[in-house]
């Protein structure tokens, strides 16, 4: 069943799906290091549990591996970071991760069926492809697929 992509995927659809209503009832907007991030990256989830996957096109130009992302190298690739402030972002960032995780599954015991490898993941996703946007005058955040497609194949 073909699903035509949408032009945008808003913060506000994230506030509107099950574990996205229940996180902003119980506040976590205001309590999340990240709460756009956290926010769209359980939409994300939700969304590619459903069958069919809506807007299956776009999540699947989403990467697969995201070993290149500094949260998830290795211990022998990190030894390469020893002595770079570096290494304390990146240690700070995988902490900030397990911060939100495990506030949002405290509030929302539901949002537990997602590991926390797979938050790290849908996180790392969000933060590298999330856009500023204005839509109807009103300044959200989100993904644009279109946008994100471009340039995706190589060679270009």
């Amino acid at each position: 069943m073909f699903v035509p992509l949408p032009l945008i995927i808003t913060l506000e659809m994230a506030f509107k799906s099950p574990i996205g209503k229940l996180m902003y009832e119980k506040g976590l907007r205001q309590r999340l290091i990240s709460p756009k991030h956290s926010f769209l990256g359980t939409y994300l989830l939700q969304e590619w549990k459903k069958d069919p996957i809506p807007f299956a096109e776009y999540l699947d130009i989403l990467p697969k591996s995201l070993s290149d992302f500094p949260i998830f190298f290795t211990d022998d690739e990190k030894v390469w970071l020893k002595g770079s402030p570096f290494l304390d972002q990146v240690n700070e960032k995988v902490e900030d991760i397990k911060i939100d995780y495990n506030l949002i599954c405290k509030e929302v015991p539901d949002f537990a069926q997602f590991s926390i490898r797979d938050y790290s993941e849908v996180r790392m996703i969000v933060s590298s492809r999330i856009f500023g946007i204005s839509v109807n005058g009103v300044k959200t955040d989100g993904f644009v697929p279109y946008a994100d497609m471009l340039n995706h194949k190589r060679p270009r």
